[in-house]
């Protein structure tokens, strides 16, 4: 939709291929710019050249979708520690620095949106699902509360709690992502 508006683009995930993929066909629709960033942000480097990016000033943002995710399931106990650190990782601490890194920009030129994706999994408790629910618990907060702590400054955070939705997303539950 924001390609067939006009709007540039800067494209974030890990497999490069399909997000050149994903590029060109954003570029026949309309894209003015379709830029791809293919990198981890579960890693460090990934995630700081993705913060680096927001930050530039000489090519402002001017809307930021946190949408990257992990899910596991099964039951806590079973489930490996690794596995759920690096969900928390990637569905907290990656939200929190990359809205962090847009956030400033966008208070200081007065405008700006950030969109973080949460889930209705946010709402209660899911056994089997028991991090990703509260990884999604805590992007529903954190957006509720930029919210409010950016009212009056032209910057708009906003949380999406999508129910389940058929994606690729879901045949990495509890599998190698």
């Amino acid at each position: 939709e924001l390609a067939m508006l006009g709007v540039g683009l800067t494209l974030v995930a890990r497999r490069a291929e399909e997000l050149e993929r994903l590029a060109s066909q954003l570029r026949r629709k309309g894209a003015p710019e379709v830029e791809v960033l293919a990198v981890d942000l579960t890693e460090h480097r990934g995630l700081a050249a993705v913060e680096a990016r927001l930050a530039d000033g000489s090519r402002p943002v001017d809307l930021l979708v946190n949408n990257a995710g992990l899910g596991t399931a099964g039951s806590f106990p079973d489930l490996s520690l690794d596995r759920e650190v690096a969900e928390i990782e990637l569905n907290v601490v990656a939200v929190v620095r990359l809205a962090h890194a847009a956030l400033g920009p966008m208070r200081d030129r007065g405008r700006g949106a950030v969109m973080n994706v949460s889930s209705l999994a946010s709402l209660q408790p899911a056994p089997h699902n028991a991090t990703y629910a509260a990884s999604k618990a805590f992007v529903t907060s954190f957006s509720e509360s930029l919210h409010e702590d950016l009212r009056d400054t032209g910057v708009t955070v906003t949380a999406v709690l999508p129910g389940f939705t058929r994606t690729e997303f879901h045949s990495h539950v509890g599998g190698d992502a």
